[in-house]
């Protein structure tokens, strides 16, 4: 994962921003639902899809089916995101927060298509962009200010997903990639 040079600082200015506009500090959570409002996308389960029959509905909310999590459209000139209905508030808002952060990169839809199983596939995949999507929507939902405030506080790991909306992979991953457990142990020393 190789970002052009000052794109994970831009990543945390952005998410520190967002909150700003939102009335939230840095420490705060921030919900994809309360971003995706701020930035007009609409944003539906695919069961709020008017028109699927029961056998699409049924292979779209299969949960065994891991090709997709969550898609944007753009209609116009808005956009519209759709997701598969999880389980865990922590993995929807993640899955949302994915998606927001593509549009708030601007980048180009990926145009996909659904094979005869069921599964969808996108035509015009970037690796580039999902990894850039990625960074910035885990930065959006834990930036280092939070994560410092996470472990300030002894926050367990469960409370901390809860307080901040998150799957337990992405706090693992955010923790690990910023490397602030240990910056925190090299003030200690």
């Amino acid at each position: 994962m190789a970002f052009r040079r000052g794109f994970k600082s831009q990543c945390e200015r952005r998410s520190v921003e967002f909150r700003r506009h939102l009335g939230l500090q840095p420490t705060d959570a921030l919900s994809a639902d309360a971003l995706a409002e701020h930035l007009r996308v609409t944003v539906w389960s695919v069961t709020d899809v008017a028109g699927l029959t029961p056998y699409d509905q049924k292979v779209l909310t299969d949960q065994e089916d891991d090709s997709w999590a969550a898609m944007t459209m753009r209609i116009g000139a808005d956009d519209l995101v759709i997701y598969k209905p999880v389980p865990s508030p922590g993995r929807r808002n993640n899955v949302i927060m994915h998606e927001l952060a593509h549009i708030a990169l601007g980048h180009e839809l990926a145009e996909a298509c659904m094979l005869p199983d069921g599964s969808l596939v996108p035509g015009n995949f970037s690796q580039d962009q999902e990894d850039e999507a990625d960074w910035l929507a885990g930065t959006l939902l834990l930036p280092r200010p939070a994560l410092l405030a996470i472990r300030a506080q002894s926050l367990s790991d469960q409370a901390a997903c809860s307080k901040y909306l998150v799957s337990r992979e992405m706090l693992s991953w955010r923790i690990r990639m910023t490397g602030v457990d240990y910056q925190l142990s090299v003030r200690r020393a």
